[in-house]
């Protein structure tokens, strides 16, 4: 059943968010629908420095939204995805490679995970593409090492054959040093007394770049937007598993301490 129809019948609303993508979902009272790791703000930034325009749609002057449907299972996966709103053959490609890069969290009904049918859509426009590559300063990924495993299945750093480490593009930098350099300590926080340590999990990309950012320990002030800003600024040399770079979680610590007024970071080692 077309998921528009579903709802109709269902007597339910269909919400829509302005960004690059928007999702639509069944809105009840007893059932939280999925989340994307991060978040919707995270994942509008996600889709920007991800996507890579296909040059043949670029070029002939395609644009358009495509919208996939799908079911977000009970563990979080993914299954029975379909387009339902095509642009072209490139396109849809892009955005379905878009797509399943992104983690989920499942709906839940009075607490309980459930199986809940989904939707997304990804916008393909040309004049706000070439604005995001300004910006991000690159329209094609330079992989740091080859070959790439194509399954986007994501390990552990303990599963993995070598952990993915930070690139510093400065001599004698190292990730203590970058984070005292970058990091700042928010006004805000300063001002209010407000410490303690940012405790992210996130997914380094065989591109070395990071994506589904989580926050498992948050800390006020605006600590944890400026952990997750600091972060986002560095590239990193993918996790290593059967010669093959791979996607691999990573977690990391930013600490916050007024007492001391200092900054600071720890990568802490696996089963941490």
């Amino acid at each position: 059943m077309n998921i528009v129809a579903y709802f109709k019948q269902q007597n339910c609303l269909i919400f829509l968010i302005p960004l690059l993508f928007s999702f639509h979902h069944v809105n009840s009272q007893s059932i939280n629908h999925p989340t994307c790791y991060g978040g919707n703000r995270l994942l509008k930034e996600f889709i920007q420095e991800e996507m890579i325009y296909p040059s043949k749609a670029l070029q002939a002057g395609i644009e358009g939204t495509v919208k996939l449907e799908f079911f977000v299972n009970k563990d979080g996966s993914v299954s029975n995805i379909h387009v339902i709103n095509r642009v072209s053959k490139e396109i849809d490609a892009e955005a379905i490679r878009i797509f399943s890069k992104i983690l989920w969290h499942p709906a839940t009904e009075i607490g309980i995970p459930i199986q809940y049918e989904y939707s997304m859509e990804i916008k393909f426009k040309i004049s706000k593409y070439m604005k995001n590559c300004k910006q991000r300063g690159y329209d094609f990924f330079e992989l740091p090492y080859k070959p790439v495993d194509s399954s986007n299945i994501v390990y552990e750093r303990k599963q993995t054959e070598k952990y993915p480490s930070p690139m510093f593009k400065e001599k004698n930098m190292n990730f203590a040093k970058f984070i005292a350099k970058e990091l700042k300590y928010p006004d805000e926080a300063f001002k209010g007394n407000v410490e303690g340590t940012v405790k992210l999990r996130f997914v380094v990309e065989p591109s070395g770049r990071i994506s589904n950012i989580e926050v498992i320990k948050a800390v006020g002030g605006g600590c944890t937007g400026e952990a997750i800003r600091v972060i986002k600024k560095l590239k990193w040399h993918p996790g290593i598993k059967d010669n093959l770079a791979v996607r691999t979680f990573m977690p990391l610590d930013l600490h916050f301490d007024i007492a001391k007024r200092t900054i600071g970071g720890a990568i802490p080692s696996p089963g941490q």
